[in-house]
């Protein structure tokens, strides 16, 4: 078992760059709980350190180890030049192990597509299948993403998104608290944080009922800004106030288009917007129906053949 204190301090360590901790901070700080993940295969060892850990007697720095022929050993030198000897076994670096850990995430949940995760994004993003939620008809594909507050790691897993767009909603979960994310603005995605969607009793396995919670209810961003919408992207927002819902999915694909495009700064020509079939509609207006599109024109216009939001 895997208790509330372990499955936080993997998390932490899952936002590290290199995903790893010493065993001597395991030791020093968190030896129930490093004991805990290294018993269930969520820690392996991955090389050596040569850097103490925290002298708190003499240092608030990690301290660098030399080795000492004299003593056989490596060590350090205190402020009044005793020799320190740090035991080799204190020096093993200790990792995420990525596979076991998304295992374990998913282990709970009716996960097709595959036996195990794939890497989308070396080090950064994972594909762990697509999950059957209560009475939803499409599975919802279910990716996996750690340093999400890093500016280079969120720019990879974006860039893939737009590569790789899906007609449903897409869940990725993360070892990035909310409050860290580099941004919330990802059209057609639901971002959690792992943290809020386990409980006490299981680890770090995902709850179902807790990610439908999650899925149906409100999501946690701030929709007073000029243009949001929702993950599943049915609920589109302007200005906070101004709310429009889309049902088919003609009309989702073209609107979380246009939103990427309005975060991204780019407009679309009306032949990137509507689908290539010869019976699709040829106006937008047409997509959209009467209603709905006398209450996007005033926000959709058109500049030299290129569509946009203007807000």
């Amino acid at each position: 078992m895997i208790d509330q204190a372990a499955a936080r301090l993997m998390l932490t360590i899952a936002e590290t760059p290199g995903g790893k901790i010493a065993a001597s901070v395991l030791d020093d700080f968190y030896p129930r709980q490093g004991k805990q993940l290294m018993q269930s295969n969520l820690l392996a060892p991955r090389g050596d350190t040569f850097a103490a850990p925290l002298d708190l007697d003499h240092s608030d720095e990690p301290l660098p180890l030399i080795w000492s022929g004299e003593h056989g050993c490596f060590g350090y030198y205190n402020p009044a030049a005793a020799w320190i000897r740090v035991p080799r076994e204190r020096l093993t670096m200790f990792g995420v192990n990525m596979p076991a850990l998304l295992a374990h995430v998913v282990k709970d949940l009716d996960v097709s597509g595959g036996t195990g995760s794939t890497s989308l994004v070396d080090d950064v993003l994972w594909e762990l299948g697509n999950a059957k939620i209560r009475n939803r008809r499409q599975r919802l594909p279910i990716w996996f993403a750690r340093r999400l507050s890093d500016l280079d790691c969120w720019q990879k897993v974006e860039d893939l998104t737009k590569r790789r767009p899906h007609e449903t909603i897409r869940v990725i979960v993360t070892s990035t608290p909310h409050e860290r994310l580099f941004s919330n603005a990802l059209p057609g995605h639901l971002i959690v944080n792992l943290a809020d969607v386990i409980s006490a009793d299981f680890g770090l396995a995902i709850r179902p009922e807790i990610l439908v919670a999650r899925l149906e209810g409100a999501p946690v961003v701030d929709v007073n800004t000029p243009l949001w919408l929702s993950p599943d992207g049915q609920q589109l927002i302007f200005h906070g106030r101004v709310k429009m819902d889309f049902k088919s999915v003609p009309q989702k694909r073209i609107i979380a288009t246009l939103v990427q495009g309005f975060h991204d700064g780019k407009r679309f020509r009306l032949g990137e917007l509507l689908s290539s079939d010869s019976t699709a509609p040829k106006r937008l207006a047409d997509v959209f129906g009467k209603k709905r599109w006398a209450e996007l024109a005033p926000y959709l216009k058109s500049a030299n053949g290129l569509w946009g939001f203007e807000l």
